[in-house]
């Protein structure tokens, strides 16, 4: 096992000065500067690659302020230009609770959608091209030469931006062999580890390792998984209650739990339960 060496910075605030570094740049270049601050918290809730919650936090003297969070388990194996999409996407959010008329039950109404064009991103509800651009579950993809991309390059290129820390631990299917994967997950809705080694034995990223061999551009369109050693990232192991299957009767739709391949009948409809 690789030790965890000493640190000069907190890792939590390297983390999160590096997301303020990005929230601040797509402010001042797609928002005017409009947006107020926010808090950024990390959450692994499922099927979301982030969120946005007005007023979710308060401070003794009773200001308010809202609540941006990223999903990091989709972060090794997304494109670095997909985790800024989903930053970019929850401030719209924000941009219409502070400036608009935001949908009820976070539906993505046409308000915020033609924002989203305005800036730079399309939004779809099939995260390809001829999707709605409304509905409550939309994704989105960069439009050629908008306003995106071009922050983009200019967060990467000026200011050498990489997220410091990456979460190793991946969501696996059941199919998945013990052996790590680096594909690239697709873009998820409302929106994306065995030891982390280098030469330093750290695990925090070597920017500067990043950069070497790959033009800023090329960056944003790589995944974490592709630049980083390949025993970066991990699956954890099945859990039982993950390789159960359930199996339901056709005639009085009774349901029970069992391993794989069992042969089961149900006495009352003298019928065999079939695997769902």
């Amino acid at each position: 096992m690789k030790k965890i060496a000493v640190l000069d910075t907190a890792p939590s605030q390297t983390l999160y000065h590096a997301l303020t570094t990005a929230y601040d740049h797509f402010n001042r270049e797609l928002f005017g500067e409009s947006l107020p601050a926010v808090i950024f918290t990390v959450q692994r809730q499922k099927d979301l690659l982030g969120y946005f919650a007005p007023e979710r936090w308060t401070s003794p003297d009773g200001d308010r302020c809202h609540e941006i969070a990223i999903n990091p388990t989709h972060m090794g194996q997304s494109r670095v230009i997909e985790v800024l999409q989903t930053l970019v996407h929850e401030m719209v959010h924000c941009w219409q609770h502070c400036h608009g008329r935001p949908g009820r039950s976070s539906y993505h109404n046409k308000e915020w959608a033609y924002k989203m064009i305005a800036i730079g991103l399309q939004p779809s509800s099939t995260g390809e091209p001829g999707g709605d651009i409304i509905g409550q579950h939309m994704s989105d993809y960069p439009l050629d030469e908008g306003l995106f991309l071009t922050a983009c390059h200019s967060l990467v290129k000026e200011k050498s931006f990489t997220l410091p820390w990456i979460y190793r631990m991946k969501a696996r299917l059941a199919d998945d062999s013990d052996q790590p994967t680096h594909n690239p997950l697709p873009s998820s809705p409302d929106s994306a580890t065995h030891a982390l080694t280098h030469s330093k034995d750290v695990t925090e990223i070597d920017h500067a390792r990043l950069f070497e061999d790959r033009a800023p551009e090329a960056y944003l369109y790589a995944t974490y998984s592709e630049l980083l050693p390949d025993d970066t990232f991990y699956s954890p192991p099945l859990s039982k209650t993950k390789q159960k299957t359930t199996y339901q009767c056709p005639n009085c739709l009774t349901k029970v739990w069992g391993k794989p391949e069992l042969n089961i009948a149900c006495n009352d409809c003298n019928c065999l339960f079939i695997p769902t």
